[in-house]
């Protein structure tokens, strides 16, 4: 789905977590409802939100100054190759927040 130069320059500025991103954008895993981005993981759903993400590895990477995690770089990605599947409701309402 996507170019070879594209994917190169992802990889570069990104390295595995790009790839990752890439992975999760190709597979349409980036739903944006009224309230949040989410992300469809591999064992939990997270919620993307400009600068955060809930899951453990963007809390474990943001003490080491990176700043984005696979589920961030994801949304870029689905937002900026149309892969979005936009939701008409509030995240909030079809699942609960912790």
């Amino acid at each position: 789905m996507f170019s070879d130069a594209f994917k190169r320059q992802v990889e570069l500025e990104y390295g595995n977590r790009g790839n990752k991103g890439l992975e999760i954008a190709e597979e349409r895993r980036v739903k944006r409802y009224k309230d949040f981005y989410v992300v469809v993981g591999e064992t939990d759903e997270y919620i993307v939100e400009e600068t955060l993400c809930t899951c453990k590895d963007f809390l474990f990477t943001a003490s080491r100054n990176i700043t984005k995690c696979s589920h961030m770089i994801a949304v870029e990605i689905a937002e900026k190759e149309g892969l979005i599947d936009v939701i008409n409701a509030w995240y909030q309402d079809v699942r609960p927040l912790p």
